[in-house]
Protein backbone atom coordinates (compact mmCIF):
# COMPACT_ATOMS: atom_id res chain seq x y z
CA UNK A 1 0.00 0.00 0.00
CA UNK A 2 1.26 3.43 -0.91
CA UNK A 3 2.30 5.58 2.07
CA UNK A 4 0.21 8.48 0.72
CA UNK A 5 -3.00 6.44 0.57
CA UNK A 6 -2.42 5.19 4.13
CA UNK A 7 -2.17 8.79 5.35
CA UNK A 8 -5.37 9.74 3.57
CA UNK A 9 -7.20 6.77 5.08
CA UNK A 10 -5.93 7.60 8.55
CA UNK A 11 -7.00 11.22 8.16
CA UNK A 12 -10.42 10.15 6.93
CA UNK A 13 -10.72 7.75 9.87
CA UNK A 14 -9.87 10.50 12.34
CA UNK A 15 -12.27 12.97 10.73
CA UNK A 16 -14.99 10.34 10.62
CA UNK A 17 -14.46 9.55 14.29
CA UNK A 18 -14.63 13.23 15.21
CA UNK A 19 -17.86 13.64 13.25
CA UNK A 20 -19.39 10.56 14.89
CA UNK A 21 -18.43 11.81 18.37
CA UNK A 22 -19.77 15.30 17.59
CA UNK A 23 -23.09 13.91 16.32
CA UNK A 24 -23.34 11.61 19.33
CA UNK A 25 -22.75 14.46 21.79
CA UNK A 26 -25.25 16.66 19.97
CA UNK A 27 -27.83 13.88 20.14
CA UNK A 28 -27.05 13.30 23.82
CA UNK A 29 -27.55 17.01 24.53
CA UNK A 30 -30.97 16.99 22.85
CA UNK A 31 -32.08 13.80 24.61
CA UNK A 32 -30.84 15.18 27.93
CA UNK A 33 -32.92 18.31 27.36
CA UNK A 34 -36.05 16.23 26.74
CA UNK A 35 -35.76 14.04 29.83
CA UNK A 36 -34.36 16.48 32.37
CA UNK A 37 -36.76 18.34 34.63
CA UNK A 38 -36.08 21.96 35.65
CA UNK A 39 -34.35 22.30 39.03
CA UNK A 40 -36.48 22.75 42.14
CA UNK A 41 -37.01 26.09 43.84
CA UNK A 42 -34.91 27.07 46.85
CA UNK A 43 -36.68 26.91 50.19
CA UNK A 44 -36.38 30.65 50.67
CA UNK A 45 -35.04 33.53 48.58
CA UNK A 46 -35.65 37.27 48.32
CA UNK A 47 -36.42 37.48 44.62
CA UNK A 48 -38.19 40.85 45.02
CA UNK A 49 -39.46 41.22 48.61
CA UNK A 50 -38.44 39.71 51.96
CA UNK A 51 -39.97 36.21 52.04
CA UNK A 52 -43.03 35.65 54.26
CA UNK A 53 -43.44 39.38 54.90
CA UNK A 54 -46.88 40.96 55.27
CA UNK A 55 -48.15 44.45 54.54
CA UNK A 56 -51.60 45.78 55.43
CA UNK A 57 -52.95 49.04 54.03
CA UNK A 58 -55.90 51.34 54.59
CA UNK A 59 -56.35 54.65 52.81
CA UNK A 60 -59.04 57.04 51.70
CA UNK A 61 -59.70 54.68 48.78
CA UNK A 62 -59.03 51.08 49.83
CA UNK A 63 -58.19 48.42 52.39
CA UNK A 64 -56.10 45.42 51.37
CA UNK A 65 -53.37 43.03 52.51
CA UNK A 66 -50.19 41.75 50.88
CA UNK A 67 -48.61 38.37 51.64
CA UNK A 68 -45.20 37.47 50.21
CA UNK A 69 -44.32 33.83 49.57
CA UNK A 70 -41.07 31.95 50.25
CA UNK A 71 -39.34 33.12 47.06
CA UNK A 72 -40.15 36.79 47.64
CA UNK A 73 -43.05 37.54 45.28
CA UNK A 74 -46.64 38.57 45.97
CA UNK A 75 -48.26 35.28 45.08
CA UNK A 76 -49.34 31.89 46.38
CA UNK A 77 -46.79 29.42 47.68
CA UNK A 78 -45.30 27.44 44.79
CA UNK A 79 -44.35 23.75 44.89
CA UNK A 80 -40.61 23.19 44.79
CA UNK A 81 -40.85 21.12 41.60
CA UNK A 82 -41.99 22.76 38.37
CA UNK A 83 -45.37 21.34 37.33
CA UNK A 84 -46.77 20.87 33.84
CA UNK A 85 -49.01 23.96 33.80
CA UNK A 86 -48.35 26.62 31.16
CA UNK A 87 -46.47 29.17 33.27
CA UNK A 88 -46.63 32.92 32.65
CA UNK A 89 -44.48 35.51 34.42
CA UNK A 90 -46.07 38.96 34.60
CA UNK A 91 -43.31 41.53 35.19
CA UNK A 92 -44.38 45.09 35.95
CA UNK A 93 -44.93 47.87 38.47
CA UNK A 94 -47.73 48.58 40.97
CA UNK A 95 -50.42 48.05 38.31
CA UNK A 96 -49.15 44.49 37.94
CA UNK A 97 -48.48 44.03 41.65
CA UNK A 98 -52.11 44.95 42.34
CA UNK A 99 -51.82 48.10 44.45
CA UNK A 100 -55.08 48.72 46.31
CA UNK A 101 -56.67 45.27 45.88
CA UNK A 102 -56.29 41.84 47.42
CA UNK A 103 -54.49 39.30 45.25
CA UNK A 104 -57.77 37.62 44.23
CA UNK A 105 -58.89 40.89 42.64
CA UNK A 106 -55.81 41.47 40.49
CA UNK A 107 -56.17 41.12 36.73
CA UNK A 108 -53.66 38.27 36.70
CA UNK A 109 -55.64 36.12 39.12
CA UNK A 110 -58.88 36.88 37.27
CA UNK A 111 -57.28 35.94 33.94
CA UNK A 112 -55.88 32.74 35.38
CA UNK A 113 -59.29 31.79 36.77
CA UNK A 114 -61.02 32.40 33.43
CA UNK A 115 -58.46 30.30 31.58
CA UNK A 116 -58.74 27.44 34.07
CA UNK A 117 -62.52 27.50 33.85
CA UNK A 118 -62.16 26.98 30.10
CA UNK A 119 -60.03 23.88 30.70
CA UNK A 120 -56.57 25.39 30.23
CA UNK A 121 -53.90 24.47 32.76
CA UNK A 122 -52.30 27.89 33.19
CA UNK A 123 -50.61 29.70 36.07
CA UNK A 124 -49.76 33.41 36.05
CA UNK A 125 -47.14 34.52 38.56
CA UNK A 126 -47.03 38.07 39.92
CA UNK A 127 -43.61 39.68 39.53
CA UNK A 128 -44.87 43.22 40.04
CA UNK A 129 -42.99 45.76 42.15
CA UNK A 130 -44.44 49.20 42.95
CA UNK A 131 -42.42 52.15 41.72
CA UNK A 132 -40.32 50.14 39.28
CA UNK A 133 -39.72 50.51 35.54
CA UNK A 134 -37.85 48.97 32.59
CA UNK A 135 -34.43 48.76 34.35
CA UNK A 136 -36.02 46.60 37.06
CA UNK A 137 -37.98 44.58 34.49
CA UNK A 138 -34.83 43.45 32.70
CA UNK A 139 -32.98 42.87 35.98
CA UNK A 140 -35.71 40.69 37.50
CA UNK A 141 -36.18 38.81 34.22
CA UNK A 142 -32.54 37.75 34.30
CA UNK A 143 -33.02 36.45 37.85
CA UNK A 144 -36.50 34.96 37.62
CA UNK A 145 -36.55 33.25 34.21
CA UNK A 146 -33.77 30.75 35.04
CA UNK A 147 -35.41 30.08 38.41
CA UNK A 148 -39.08 29.80 37.39
CA UNK A 149 -38.77 28.49 33.80
CA UNK A 150 -41.84 30.21 32.30
CA UNK A 151 -43.41 29.42 28.95
CA UNK A 152 -44.29 33.09 28.46
CA UNK A 153 -42.89 36.34 29.87
CA UNK A 154 -45.31 39.28 29.84
CA UNK A 155 -43.56 42.63 30.22
CA UNK A 156 -46.35 44.84 31.55
CA UNK A 157 -45.65 48.46 30.60
CA UNK A 158 -47.74 51.20 32.21
CA UNK A 159 -48.84 53.84 29.71
CA UNK A 160 -46.89 57.08 29.87
CA UNK A 161 -45.18 56.31 33.16
CA UNK A 162 -42.86 53.43 32.27
CA UNK A 163 -41.45 54.84 29.04
CA UNK A 164 -40.28 57.87 31.08
CA UNK A 165 -38.57 55.52 33.55
CA UNK A 166 -36.29 53.85 31.00
CA UNK A 167 -33.22 54.81 33.02
CA UNK A 168 -29.70 55.61 31.75
CA UNK A 169 -28.29 54.27 28.53
CA UNK A 170 -27.63 50.54 28.63
CA UNK A 171 -24.08 49.27 28.25
CA UNK A 172 -23.44 47.71 24.83
CA UNK A 173 -24.16 44.01 24.59
CA UNK A 174 -20.85 42.11 24.91
CA UNK A 175 -19.53 40.56 21.71
CA UNK A 176 -20.22 36.87 21.21
CA UNK A 177 -17.57 34.76 22.91
CA UNK A 178 -16.34 31.20 22.45
CA UNK A 179 -18.61 30.12 25.32
CA UNK A 180 -21.61 31.66 23.61
CA UNK A 181 -20.89 29.36 20.67
CA UNK A 182 -20.63 26.37 23.01
CA UNK A 183 -23.98 27.31 24.57
CA UNK A 184 -25.62 27.42 21.16
CA UNK A 185 -24.23 24.00 20.21
CA UNK A 186 -24.94 22.34 23.57
CA UNK A 187 -27.80 24.38 25.07
CA UNK A 188 -29.02 21.72 27.50
CA UNK A 189 -25.66 20.69 28.95
CA UNK A 190 -24.63 24.31 29.46
CA UNK A 191 -27.98 25.18 31.08
CA UNK A 192 -27.47 22.24 33.42
CA UNK A 193 -24.05 23.55 34.46
CA UNK A 194 -25.52 26.98 35.15
CA UNK A 195 -28.36 25.41 37.13
CA UNK A 196 -25.84 23.59 39.31
CA UNK A 197 -24.01 26.85 39.96
CA UNK A 198 -27.29 28.62 40.77
CA UNK A 199 -28.39 25.85 43.13
CA UNK A 200 -25.13 26.17 45.04
CA UNK A 201 -25.63 29.93 45.27
CA UNK A 202 -29.23 29.65 46.48
CA UNK A 203 -28.42 26.70 48.71
CA UNK A 204 -26.01 28.79 50.72
CA UNK A 205 -28.77 31.27 51.55
CA UNK A 206 -31.97 29.27 51.48
CA UNK A 207 -31.89 28.14 55.11
CA UNK A 208 -31.10 31.49 56.66
CA UNK A 209 -33.72 32.37 59.25
CA UNK A 210 -35.00 35.90 58.81
CA UNK A 211 -37.50 37.53 61.17
CA UNK A 212 -40.96 37.79 59.66
CA UNK A 213 -41.63 41.36 58.56
CA UNK A 214 -45.17 42.50 59.30
CA UNK A 215 -46.46 46.05 58.92
CA UNK A 216 -49.96 46.87 60.11
CA UNK A 217 -52.27 49.34 58.41
CA UNK A 218 -51.58 51.80 61.23
CA UNK A 219 -47.80 51.36 60.80
CA UNK A 220 -48.08 52.19 57.11
CA UNK A 221 -50.50 55.06 57.69
CA UNK A 222 -48.19 56.63 60.29
CA UNK A 223 -45.19 56.27 57.97
CA UNK A 224 -47.16 57.81 55.10
CA UNK A 225 -48.30 60.74 57.26
CA UNK A 226 -44.73 61.39 58.40
CA UNK A 227 -43.47 61.32 54.80
CA UNK A 228 -46.25 63.72 53.76
CA UNK A 229 -45.28 66.09 56.58
CA UNK A 230 -41.63 66.07 55.46
CA UNK A 231 -42.63 66.79 51.86
CA UNK A 232 -44.91 69.60 53.00
CA UNK A 233 -42.09 71.25 54.95
CA UNK A 234 -39.79 71.16 51.90
CA UNK A 235 -42.27 72.69 49.44
CA UNK A 236 -41.32 75.97 47.83
CA UNK A 237 -43.69 78.92 48.35
CA UNK A 238 -45.08 78.36 44.84
CA UNK A 239 -45.64 74.66 45.52
CA UNK A 240 -47.22 75.36 48.90
CA UNK A 241 -49.62 77.82 47.27
CA UNK A 242 -50.64 75.14 44.78
CA UNK A 243 -51.10 72.63 47.58
CA UNK A 244 -53.23 75.07 49.60
CA UNK A 245 -55.49 75.41 46.56
CA UNK A 246 -56.33 71.67 46.66
CA UNK A 247 -59.84 70.82 47.83
CA UNK A 248 -60.30 69.99 51.52
CA UNK A 249 -60.78 66.24 50.91
CA UNK A 250 -57.41 65.93 49.18
CA UNK A 251 -55.55 67.99 51.79
CA UNK A 252 -57.09 66.05 54.67
CA UNK A 253 -56.26 62.67 53.08
CA UNK A 254 -52.69 63.77 52.41
CA UNK A 255 -51.96 65.13 55.87
CA UNK A 256 -53.58 62.18 57.67
CA UNK A 257 -51.50 59.57 55.82
CA UNK A 258 -54.39 58.37 53.66
CA UNK A 259 -52.97 59.48 50.31
CA UNK A 260 -49.71 58.49 48.61
CA UNK A 261 -47.33 61.40 49.36
CA UNK A 262 -44.98 60.46 46.53
CA UNK A 263 -47.76 60.89 43.98
CA UNK A 264 -48.51 64.38 45.31
CA UNK A 265 -44.81 65.28 45.52
CA UNK A 266 -44.30 64.21 41.90
CA UNK A 267 -47.17 66.49 40.88
CA UNK A 268 -45.57 69.33 42.82
CA UNK A 269 -42.19 68.78 41.16
CA UNK A 270 -43.48 68.04 37.67
CA UNK A 271 -47.14 68.96 37.03
CA UNK A 272 -46.75 68.11 33.31
CA UNK A 273 -45.82 64.52 34.15
CA UNK A 274 -48.66 62.98 32.10
CA UNK A 275 -47.87 65.11 29.06
CA UNK A 276 -44.18 64.17 28.88
CA UNK A 277 -43.35 61.67 26.08
CA UNK A 278 -46.69 62.31 24.36
CA UNK A 279 -44.78 63.79 21.41
CA UNK A 280 -43.33 60.56 20.03
CA UNK A 281 -41.10 62.46 17.58
CA UNK A 282 -39.44 64.49 20.34
CA UNK A 283 -35.72 63.75 20.75
CA UNK A 284 -36.02 62.93 24.46
CA UNK A 285 -38.98 60.64 23.83
CA UNK A 286 -36.96 58.88 21.13
CA UNK A 287 -34.18 58.38 23.67
CA UNK A 288 -36.67 56.86 26.12
CA UNK A 289 -37.97 54.55 23.39
CA UNK A 290 -34.46 53.40 22.47
CA UNK A 291 -33.50 52.74 26.08
CA UNK A 292 -36.72 50.86 26.74
CA UNK A 293 -36.09 48.74 23.64
CA UNK A 294 -32.66 47.90 25.05
CA UNK A 295 -34.28 46.54 28.22
CA UNK A 296 -36.78 44.58 26.14
CA UNK A 297 -33.89 43.04 24.21
CA UNK A 298 -32.21 41.97 27.46
CA UNK A 299 -35.40 40.25 28.54
CA UNK A 300 -35.86 38.58 25.16
CA UNK A 301 -32.27 37.33 25.20
CA UNK A 302 -32.61 35.45 28.49
CA UNK A 303 -36.14 34.26 27.64
CA UNK A 304 -34.95 32.83 24.32
CA UNK A 305 -32.11 31.08 26.10
CA UNK A 306 -34.57 29.25 28.35
CA UNK A 307 -37.14 28.52 25.64
CA UNK A 308 -39.67 31.16 26.75
CA UNK A 309 -41.76 33.48 24.60
CA UNK A 310 -41.77 37.21 25.38
CA UNK A 311 -44.54 39.72 24.74
CA UNK A 312 -45.06 43.37 25.64
CA UNK A 313 -48.37 44.32 27.25
CA UNK A 314 -49.51 47.93 27.62
CA UNK A 315 -51.42 48.71 30.84
CA UNK A 316 -53.95 51.60 30.59
CA UNK A 317 -53.28 54.46 33.02
CA UNK A 318 -56.33 56.39 34.17
CA UNK A 319 -55.76 59.87 32.70
CA UNK A 320 -55.34 58.41 29.20
CA UNK A 321 -58.51 56.31 29.21
CA UNK A 322 -61.01 57.45 31.87
CA UNK A 323 -62.60 60.87 32.34
CA UNK A 324 -63.10 60.59 36.10
CA UNK A 325 -59.49 59.46 36.60
CA UNK A 326 -58.30 62.37 34.46
CA UNK A 327 -60.26 64.83 36.60
CA UNK A 328 -59.02 63.30 39.85
CA UNK A 329 -55.36 63.53 38.85
CA UNK A 330 -56.01 67.23 38.31
CA UNK A 331 -57.24 67.39 41.92
CA UNK A 332 -53.84 66.20 43.21
CA UNK A 333 -51.78 68.71 41.25
CA UNK A 334 -51.27 67.42 37.71
CA UNK A 335 -51.84 69.21 34.42
CA UNK A 336 -54.18 66.81 32.59
CA UNK A 337 -55.75 68.30 29.43
CA UNK A 338 -58.74 66.58 27.81
CA UNK A 339 -56.74 65.54 24.73
CA UNK A 340 -54.98 62.88 26.82
CA UNK A 341 -58.19 60.84 26.45
CA UNK A 342 -57.76 60.66 22.67
CA UNK A 343 -54.01 60.56 22.03
CA UNK A 344 -52.43 57.37 20.68
CA UNK A 345 -48.98 58.37 21.92
CA UNK A 346 -49.24 56.56 25.26
CA UNK A 347 -49.40 53.28 23.33
CA UNK A 348 -47.33 54.29 20.32
CA UNK A 349 -44.06 54.93 22.15
CA UNK A 350 -44.22 51.48 23.80
CA UNK A 351 -45.21 49.92 20.47
CA UNK A 352 -42.13 51.45 18.83
CA UNK A 353 -39.84 50.11 21.56
CA UNK A 354 -41.40 46.67 21.06
CA UNK A 355 -40.80 46.85 17.32
CA UNK A 356 -37.15 47.79 17.85
CA UNK A 357 -36.75 44.72 20.09
CA UNK A 358 -38.65 42.52 17.60
CA UNK A 359 -41.30 41.62 20.17
CA UNK A 360 -45.11 41.37 19.85
CA UNK A 361 -47.11 44.21 21.39
CA UNK A 362 -50.62 44.12 22.87
CA UNK A 363 -52.87 46.92 24.14
CA UNK A 364 -56.46 47.17 25.37
CA UNK A 365 -56.85 50.95 25.33
CA UNK A 366 -59.92 50.77 23.10
CA UNK A 367 -61.79 48.61 25.61
CA UNK A 368 -61.16 51.16 28.36
CA UNK A 369 -61.95 54.21 26.25
CA UNK A 370 -65.23 52.61 25.22
CA UNK A 371 -66.16 53.01 28.91
CA UNK A 372 -64.28 56.25 29.57
CA UNK A 373 -67.29 57.96 31.17
CA UNK A 374 -67.85 55.11 33.62
CA UNK A 375 -66.84 55.91 37.22
CA UNK A 376 -65.32 53.42 39.62
CA UNK A 377 -62.68 51.84 37.37
CA UNK A 378 -59.85 53.72 39.11
CA UNK A 379 -59.57 54.70 42.77
CA UNK A 380 -60.70 58.28 43.28
CA UNK A 381 -57.55 59.82 44.77
CA UNK A 382 -54.95 57.06 44.52
CA UNK A 383 -55.50 56.49 40.78
CA UNK A 384 -54.76 52.74 40.62
CA UNK A 385 -57.34 50.36 39.11
CA UNK A 386 -60.13 49.16 41.38
CA UNK A 387 -61.40 45.60 41.35
CA UNK A 388 -63.70 46.60 38.46
CA UNK A 389 -60.77 48.15 36.61
CA UNK A 390 -58.75 44.96 37.03
CA UNK A 391 -61.74 42.94 35.83
CA UNK A 392 -62.09 45.08 32.71
CA UNK A 393 -58.42 44.61 31.92
CA UNK A 394 -58.65 40.83 32.38
CA UNK A 395 -61.72 40.64 30.12
CA UNK A 396 -60.10 42.79 27.44
CA UNK A 397 -56.77 40.95 27.37
CA UNK A 398 -58.23 37.43 27.60
CA UNK A 399 -58.76 36.91 23.81
CA UNK A 400 -55.18 37.98 23.08
CA UNK A 401 -53.76 35.68 25.74
CA UNK A 402 -55.84 32.75 24.50
CA UNK A 403 -54.38 33.35 21.05
CA UNK A 404 -50.83 33.38 22.43
CA UNK A 405 -51.17 30.12 24.33
CA UNK A 406 -53.37 28.30 21.78
CA UNK A 407 -50.47 26.38 20.15
CA UNK A 408 -49.63 24.93 23.56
Amino acid sequence: MEPGSTGIKNTALVLGSVIVVLLATLAADRVFGMIRRPPGLPERIELIFPPFSEQHYESADFRYSVYINSIGIRDRELPRERGDAYRILAIGDSYTYGWGVDIENTWMRMLEQRLRESGKEVEILNLGKPGSGPPFYSEIAEKAIPLLRPDLVLVCMLQGNDIRAAGPEEAPTPAKSFWDSIRRVYPNFTLYMRDLRREREFGGRSHEEMPKQVSTAEDNRAWTANTAREFLEKMTPEQRARFDAFDDEVKAAYQSGNLNPYMVDLGMQNPDFYILTMDVEDAWTQTCIDRTASHFSRIKRVADEYGSQTAILCIPEGPYVNREALKNMGRVGYNVPEWLLTTDSADENIRRASTLANLPFYEVTGSFRARQDEPGLYFELDGHPTRDGNQLFADAFLPFLEEIIAPH
